[in-house]
């Protein structure tokens, strides 16, 4: 599973971005090496239809992903999401609002700061397509993530070590490592943006082994990147759209902070709402016993 499906799910699915590039006149191997394949701008794709095509190999990863679990395992792909047949998708709301009203806090915070940093791209004709596609898309690209690590690593980690401060840690190293693949990390630095990713799959790993399930942590990333395609970019980040606002320098110490403070916050806030006991971290998994496939 972790190796077959992301490896199908992403040769596959680029496969529309390079129809694109021949599409556009790119029609040589020469040619297409010396472009950058997520720089849409420069071959004349439209950013919200090169939003769509980089959303694509998740779609077709999380789509294999669920067609391969069962046959694989005899049971239900619903137990990777809480270890049950059953998704609490009122979870994944109060996940995706909470840490939208935190983003949108701190942006509109370092907005009137900082206002001179931002520049304004209002174009409704352009925004209100990025929206629709952002909303309705990206969130099968975060539900993918969390399911592969939050759930599907963490689970087999656990069975495996049951240590629950092993579940949290494996999979975010393994979550931020793999994201050094993402062109902020070319432009900025490994080590400046290493700390970012970690912080935050440290946070989604907290709540998901606090709440004994991934639907927070489903709900929190969907909101994070929805949010910054949609509401503020800045160069070099791997969502390129036509958002509302535009970051014209990213101070990386602040940025550190920010990510830490957020995360902090939304810790607190689901431990306030679901009455979570820290002891939680303390305490040993139970291997369950060998049930009877999930029919």
């Amino acid at each position: 599973m972790l190796l077959v499906v992301p490896f199908i799910g992403q040769l596959l699915g680029s496969l529309p971005i390079l129809i694109a590039q021949l599409v556009q006149g790119i029609n040589t191997m020469t040619e297409m090496s010396h472009i950058d394949p997520m720089d849409f701008e420069s071959y004349g794709i439209n950013l919200t239809v090169g939003l769509v095509l980089v959303i694509i190999p998740f779609l077709l990863s999380l789509y294999l992903f669920i067609k391969l679990f069962k046959p694989l395992h005899e049971r239900s792909f619903m137990t990777v999401i809480n270890g049950t047949r059953k998704i609490r998708w009122g979870r994944i709301l109060v996940g995706y609002a909470i840490w939208g009203v935190i983003m949108a806090f701190i942006l509109v915070v370092d907005f009137y700061l900082n206002i001179s940093n931002y520049e304004v791209q209002l174009n409704f004709k352009a925004l209100i397509p990025l929206a629709l596609v952002s909303m309705v898309l990206i969130p099968f690209q975060a539900f993918y993530e969390e399911i592969l690590f939050r759930g599907y690593l963490a689970q087999g980690i656990g069975r495996l070590t049951t240590n629950r401060l092993a579940v949290i840690l494996i999979p975010s190293v393994i979550f931020a490592l793999l994201h050094g693949l993402n062109p902020e990390v070319e432009k900025h630095g490994f080590w400046v943006m290493m700390p970012q990713y970690f912080i935050v799959a440290i946070s989604y790993a907290l709540v998901s082994v606090f709440d004994d399930g991934i639907e927070l942590a489903m709900g929190a990333h969907a909101a994070n990147n929805t949010f910054i395609s949609v509401f503020v970019v800045t160069e070099g980040a791997v969502f390129q759209t036509d958002a509302l606002l535009k970051m014209l320098d990213v101070d990386h110490s602040k940025e550190l902070m920010t990510v830490f403070f957020a995360s902090l916050v939304f810790i607190g806030t689901m431990a306030f709402i679901y009455k979570w006991s820290f002891k939680t971290l303390s305490a040993k998994i139970v291997n369950p016993e060998k049930s009877t496939p999930v029919v």
